[in-house]
């Protein structure tokens, strides 16, 4: 379990920076991983949240992707759309 806590410091630290930098409204965890739900959501959050900045930690929300693993090839398919 400790790799994990720590992966899970990691990435919170990394996103934590991320979004002091660039103050997004949202942070949308997608991919296989999203499968994880709120194993890896609750973590990451607690994490972030001692990382970053007050401010940004109340502007910023958590939320898994609703298209999953398949964000990817939506994505494509659009893109292929867009330039036929």
């Amino acid at each position: 379990m400790h790799l994990l806590d720590r992966t899970f410091d990691i990435l919170g630290f990394s996103l934590a920076n991320i979004a002091v930098i660039i103050n997004p409204a949202k942070i949308v965890i997608g991919g296989g991983v999203s499968k994880a739900g709120d194993a890896l959501l609750l973590p990451v959050k607690r994490a972030f949240e001692t990382y970053t900045l007050p401010r940004t930690n109340e502007a910023c929300e958590f939320v898994l992707a609703a298209l999953g693993n398949d964000a990817g090839v939506y994505g494509g398919a659009y893109l292929v759309l867009q330039n036929n």
